[in-house]
């Protein structure tokens, strides 16, 4: 037995779908609908930060939030600096390639003879 749908029953899904999206769009904002979201129990405000954490952060945060178009000025270290860098680096690595050298040459040495008992 086939159903017929009548051609205001097609525009009332779309119209509901509306209404319900325009709902919940503004629970998400300050504006609209978030007042009685609230009032009904569907939406939070931001708690308080607790005592300890307001204490152990600063006041004046340093950096950048994402997706901000505010930037600062890095200054650029002067190549001798890095150059400085990359010799205690190379130094570094010989001073680990020599002890592990030294590990290597130690423990290829004959284990000790294993030690007698006297006999009686």
């Amino acid at each position: 037995m086939p159903t017929e749908i009548s051609a205001k029953k097609l525009l009332l899904i779309p119209a509901a779908l509306v209404v319900v999206g325009t709902a919940l769009a503004g629970c998400g904002s300050d504006e609209g609908f978030k007042g009685v979201a609230e009032a009904a129990g569907l939406a939070t405000t931001p708690q308080q930060s607790k005592t300890f954490v307001r204490e152990a952060r600063p006041a004046d945060l340093e950096y950048i939030p994402i997706g901000s178009s505010v930037t600062r000025a890095a200054p650029r270290k002067p190549v001798e600096d890095y150059k400085k860098i990359e010799a205690g680096l190379d130094a570094k690595q010989k001073a680990n390639e020599a002890a592990g050298n030294t590990a290597k040459a130690l423990g290829a040495t004959p284990p000790p003879e294993p030690a007698k008992i006297p006999q009686n």
